[in-house]
């Protein structure tokens, strides 16, 4: 997710652990810990950082020299964004609040320590699992397992959650952090208005919505205000999560129908992305094997055609690097087909083997495509936006060999070994194998 929604989950997490622990009775002869001010700004201010926090590989990755842009690839959402980096976080995180209070000349009690330490637990953990929701994908579980895991249900960017904290701004302190609040409501809503990823229906949502949960968070009080905004952003994921999971299902559907029946069909995989604000449509790739061709489908797919059809969902159109050629199969009220990448198998593994470069970025790539000409490069259809070297692209430099028979041999026992992941594709480089 982008750091804004991270900062809004925080938020919310640090004004609910706090809220809830004005409820905690104090045990009599136990400490008076710390000023309720004091507690409320250390919670709230560990919940934004923890949920900020795994973001430090960032200043890892744009630190490399390749030219590249595979340090970004294979370095952010890296070690820090695994169960045992976030758990590392936390340590650090709690003990430099422990500094902070101690510079301060606060003494916090027994439990104004175990809510700080599980406030920079939980929302270092929040902030995995929200990467996690949508298609850039996370690998939790390193070293024990090196694969790449993507939840498929959240655009990169859901105002929805920004929208869920509305009723707790007014317990910012500063009119200024109170008005950098609404000038990023304003810039989400014009960005989402002028991209035309914003349906007309999804932009009243956010609009009314957030100025309804504004004005009601100033009515009620600070506890239940904490509750309404943890609720808003339950209910927000579990409807993306659940419409996602409806999606998949038609995907796989689809995938079927441009799949045929030869014994080496293979279905590789669907990345799904859902719609800013609007779990009703979804942008989908369908990737798959078969007669020795690797091909790409991008549609648009509505689970719920009869409120809203593919043609009338919001799609980025913009240029692509890779080639797409028009898809001839007839369009639904549930389905609207975009484009096709396609290309024999040992043409594109004379791309993705043909130097240590193109053997790295195979570690990251989910949907990768091949371009030829005079500067061939590899990109991923999840990120081509038709930006030449974009930030998910690499050249290759000279034109590698294409190979029309047999794939060439796999060049990655001589390439040191970039980073631990596995390569998501591992499937379509073994298919070219058989």
């Amino acid at each position: 997710m982008d750091n804004v929604t991270h900062t809004m989950i925080g938020f919310i997490a640090g004004e609910a652990v706090f809220e809830h622990s004005k409820r905690t009775p104090r045990k009599d002869g136990a400490p008076a810990g710390l000023p309720v001010r004091a507690r409320q700004t250390a919670l709230v201010a560990v919940g934004i950082a923890g949920s900020n926090l795994p973001d430090l590989d960032l200043l890892w990755s744009l630190g490399g020299g390749s030219g590249n842009h595979l340090d970004y690839m294979l370095r952010h959402r890296g070690y820090t964004h695994t169960i045992i980096g976030c758990a590392a976080l936390a340590l650090l995180l709690y003990a430099c609040a422990e500094m902070w209070l101690l510079a301060r000349r606060f003494t916090p009690s027994a439990l104004d320590r175990a809510l700080l330490f599980g406030t920079a637990t939980l929302t270092t953990a929040l902030h995995l699992a929200m990467d996690y929701l949508n298609s850039y994908g996370i690998h939790p579980f390193w070293p024990a397992d090196n694969r790449w895991f993507y939840g498929d249900s959240v655009f990169i960017v859901e105002p929805l959650f920004w929208m869920a904290a509305a009723p707790l701004v007014w317990r910012l302190k500063s009119r200024l952090t109170r008005g950098a609040y609404v000038l990023a409501m304003v810039a989400v809503l014009a960005t989402g208005a002028v991209s035309r990823l914003l349906t007309p229906v999804s932009f009243a949502l956010l609009a009314l919505g957030t100025a309804a949960l504004w004005l009601a968070g100033g009515r009620m009080s600070a506890a239940a205000a904490a509750r309404l905004s943890v609720g808003l952003a339950l209910t927000v994921t579990v409807a993306f999560v659940a419409a996602g999971q409806l999606a998949a299902r038609g995907a796989e559907s689809l995938a079927a129908t441009f799949l045929g029946h030869e014994p080496d069909a293979l279905a590789l995989d669907h990345v799904l992305t859902a719609t800013p604000a609007n779990p009703f449509c979804w942008d989908v790739w369908i990737l798959g094997a078969e007669r020795n061709r690797y091909t790409a489908r991008r549609a648009v797919l509505s689970i719920a055609p009869s409120m809203e059809t593919a043609q009338d969902c919001p799609v980025s159109l913009g240029p692509h690097t890779a080639t797409l050629a028009t898809i001839r199969e007839r369009d639904s009220a549930g389905v609207r087909w975009l484009g096709e990448y396609s290309i024999a198998v040992p043409e594109f593994l004379g791309y993705a083997t043909a130097t240590c470069d193109a053997d790295a970025f195979m570690q990251f790539s989910r949907a990768p495509f091949a371009r030829a000409g005079i500067e061939p490069l590899l990109g991923d259809l999840r990120f081509d936006h038709g930006r030449e070297r974009g930030s998910f692209e690499i050249g290759l430099g000279a034109a590698p060999p294409i190979v029309r028979g047999k794939p060439p041999a796999p060049t990655s026992r001589q390439c040191p070994r970039a980073a631990p992941w596995m390569a998501p594709r591992a499937d379509l480089l073994d298919f070219g194998s058989h």
